[in-house]
């Protein structure tokens, strides 16, 4: 009895710090002052925190919204001098002599013969904080060729494009080094692949393999990182992700062989792996997943290529999809890789046509509401090839659909998280049929139209009123664009546990529709997080319905609404219990100053005004 109430304790507390830490593990990348906050609290959540902030710590910089880019460059900087510091002296001294900033601001190169002296100047060293080494598990979680801009010219003095490449070249290498058996993934120049064969004994954790300059990629390169990955399967066998694009190069078309001028402007270098062009087309890039014995993760970033190949990829293990080309010609088989695709959790796609998730829709249908599915379905998987080619834009979806279902290997797949992009009329179907045919396991929707378009009535139904779709566990849903004036408010009907539901519209003219009144959004009882960005037209009454049904609200965002006051709607929400921020575009708004002023008496604990991008998505 004595041994299980002292053993009793110890376990407990375990257990809560695996709890704490996978909650972290979600904070990573849109909570950062969260986390630093964290780090103050005690011991335990610090000693929980600081490895998060530290596994990748050059992306949070570089993602941060709120900071300029000047903010950016110098934390930048302070980061890599201090990833440095890390290194084991014997390591660093294979990197190029360091430069510092003096007390005068004045640049100097360090030079000495002596690996240790190569290390970061007494200031810097100074300002390291003790606790934080040892931190850095590996080094470049996703592509950090942007250190290439800024960072790199300040820290090892650097005057052209192709010593920084050079710089950048020699830290994979030495990180890899200082990683060893540590290292997570790797950033492969396509070209490039050569060098890191001898690397691979040492790579004994890798998952994943980042491969950027894709537009270099001939026969010669492409046979080389096949042999490069069958090579690490026979050693070691962990590969399992796989990003095929991103990269970062300088701005040819500012360079004048001036390196003073150079110096000077270290504005005239691309900081973004997105900025150039690094596509390629080829078909026979499908040999780079299928020579993957186990995948999980699949980015196709710069394989234009992508969609008509997709049903030659090996999709039954993925759990994560990001295709961001979603056109060309459509595959041989249709979509029909989606009912293959038993473990995918995550799918973030450009809808290439108007048919992309008409197969899963079908079959969610067929499974639990057979009486939905009409007549006129049932004859059209029947129809021979032709006649539905001419109605779709792809080859027959449903006559593999009716393949799988007589066989029994068709797969329901379990996506979570949902993020599709496209033109309006791919988009307005995806989002009719994608919902239906996910409802059971969907959680975040978020929908992006990359076009202008004239609505005239709400399309989007999810089936109502012949078939009733429940879809209890999601909590997220977000239209962005016109896709948004498709959406019938009736259908909030069938997702009562939404925490954020976020509607936004560009233009100068009314988002109102006849017979779609916005006042279903007060039945959902657990809203958090409401925002209606565009000029959708507001009631008193709705608004006072804000403030007595939504009790749980955290965030409003009602800029450029209409119809009522901002006065209104602050007297309206007074009461909620948990609000922090109320949204509104001051601009029209008279007295604003005064007004918020006096709202700052008697609601302190809110605050007015307009919610800027990187707030909203803080």
């Amino acid at each position: 009895m004595d041994q299980q109430q002292t053993s009793s304790p110890n376990k407990t507390t375990v257990l809560l710090q695996e709890c704490i830490q996978l909650v972290l593990s979600y904070l990573q990348f849109n909570q950062l002052p969260t986390l630093c906050s964290l780090l103050r609290v005690n011991k335990t959540l610090f000693q929980l925190t600081v490895p998060i902030l530290y596994l990748n710590p050059f992306l949070i910089v570089r993602s941060r919204g709120i900071w300029s880019e000047d903010e950016k460059a110098e934390r930048l900087e302070h980061l890599l001098r201090l990833f440095i510091s890390e290194l084991d002296p014997a390591i660093r001294a294979q990197l190029p002599p360091l430069a510092y900033v003096d007390e005068d601001d004045e640049q100097e190169v360090w030079t000495s013969s002596t690996s240790s002296t190569t290390v970061d100047s007494p200031q810097d060293a100074a300002a390291i904080p003790e606790v934080s080494r040892g931190y850095f598990y590996h080094y470049r979680r996703l592509d950090h060729s942007f250190l290439a801009s800024r960072a790199i010219p300040k820290v090892f003095a650097t005057f052209s494009r192709t010593q920084s490449q050079a710089v950048l070249a020699q830290l994979d290498k030495v990180f890899l080094q200082h990683c060893g058996g540590r290292a997570l993934s790797i950033c492969m120049a396509a070209h490039r692949v050569r060098s890191f064969v001898g690397m691979i004994p040492i790579l004994k954790c890798l998952r994943r393999i980042e491969l950027h300059r894709m537009e270099c990629v001939a026969d010669e390169n492409l046979q080389e990182i096949v042999d490069w990955i069958k090579t690490h399967n026979d050693t070691h066998g962990t590969l399992r992700e796989l990003q095929m694009g991103g990269h970062s190069e300088y701005d040819n078309k500012y360079y004048d062989g001036d390196a003073d001028s150079q110096l000077n402007d270290f504005r005239r270098y691309k900081a973004s792996e997105f900025d150039d062009d690094d596509t390629n087309s080829r078909r026979d890039l499908a040999l780079l997943p299928q020579t993957y014995r186990t995948l999980t993760e699949l980015d196709t970033r710069s394989w234009s290529g992508a969609w008509p190949m997709i049903d030659q990829v090996p999709v039954e293990d993925l759990f994560r999809l990001v295709m961001d080309y979603g056109e060309g010609v459509a595959p041989d088989k249709g979509t029909s890789f989606m009912l293959r695709c038993k473990g995918l959790k995550v799918l973030d796609l450009y809808v290439p046509a108007q048919d992309t998730f008409r197969d899963v829709a079908y079959l969610f249908k067929s499974r639990f509401h057979p009486h939905s599915v009409s007549e006129d379905n049932l004859q059209s998987m029947a129809m021979p090839q032709s006649a539905i080619a001419s109605t779709s834009t792809t080859p027959s979806p449903l006559a593999p659909v009716k393949n799988a279902l007589t066989d029994g290997t068709a797969i329901l797949p379990p996506v979570e998280k949902l993020y599709i992009s496209g033109h309006h009329d791919n988009l307005r179907n995806a989002l009719e049929d994608a919902p239906v045919g996910l409802s059971q396991t969907l959680r975040i929707l978020k929908v992006t139209s990359m076009e202008r378009y004239t609505v005239e009535k709400p399309s989007i139904t999810w089936g109502y009123p012949s078939l009733h779709v429940q879809m209890p566990f999601l909590v997220d849903l977000q239209l962005q664009g016109d896709i948004a004036l498709e959406f019938h408010f009736g259908v909030l009907r069938s997702c009562p546990n939404l925490i954020s539901f976020k509607l936004m519209v560009n233009g100068l003219f009314s988002c109102g529709q006849p017979g779609n009144p916005i006042d279903e959004i007060l039945s959902l009882r657990k809203l958090q997080c409401l925002q209606l960005l565009g000029k959708w037209p507001l009631t008193k009454e709705f608004v006072h319905g804000i403030g007595t049904r939504l009790t749980g609200l955290k965030m409003l965002d009602l800029a450029r609404c209409f119809g009522v006051e901002l006065e209104e709607v602050l007297e309206s929400v007074e009461g909620l219990e948990f609000l922090w921020r109320v949204g509104w575009d001051m601009e029209e708004v008279s007295g604003a100053e005064e007004l918020v002023e006096r709202w700052r008496v008697r609601m302190p604990r809110v605050s007015v005004g307009f919610i800027q991008a990187n707030e909203f998505y803080a």
